[in-house]
């Protein structure tokens, strides 16, 4: 009879264990989940604000002979700045270019304000500012763009130093 009831003992004690075993493994899965959700919308604002980088460096390779303004507010064309940017760390930001995101086509919108999987929380904003003339003759421009992803707690901010030279090439001849 004691046999029996240490067998009984023993079971319900290895239950336990095992019930705890699988709740931290489910506290475990929920984690990954969470962090894998984190990891892609981050992912999702990177990509937003290198689409936003790239327009922008798009629009200087075409524009980059435009005269330079003192820029304060949003704007919804491209302008080429005096002032740098006050403060790129904080979102949303009170001055810059809305960039709207070019959407698939049976996408009639990117932009939601609730954000999720197949939509963005809100547009990339950019702002170039112009930064002066280097000793080989190019224009160089600071080029910042901030983007979130389908929530505003998934925010990333890029910058690159973009260059337009003016080279002018003689055809020859005589």
């Amino acid at each position: 009879m004691r046999r029996n009831g240490f067998v009984l003992v023993a079971s319900l004690i290895f239950l336990v264990i095992m019930t705890l075993l699988g709740l931290s493994m489910f506290h475990g899965f929920t984690t990954d989940k969470m962090m894998a959700g984190n990891l892609r919308e981050k992912s999702r604002a990177v990509e937003s604000a290198q689409t936003a980088i790239n327009y922008a460096e798009s629009w200087l390779a075409n524009n980059g002979s435009t005269s330079p303004v003192s820029c304060s507010g949003m704007y919804s064309t491209p302008a080429i700045c005096t002032n740098a940017l006050l403060n790129s760390t904080s979102w949303p930001w009170t001055s810059g270019v809305n960039f709207s995101l070019p959407c698939a086509a049976s996408t009639p919108s990117c932009i939601s304000a609730t954000g999720g999987v197949d939509t963005y929380a809100a547009n990339p904003v950019y702002y170039i500012q112009y930064m002066g003339v280097n000793s080989s003759q190019a224009t160089l421009f600071l080029i910042t763009a901030a983007a979130v992803g389908g929530n505003t707690n998934a925010v990333a901010v890029l910058q690159t130093v973009y260059s337009v030279s003016q080279q002018t090439h003689s055809l020859g001849g005589s």
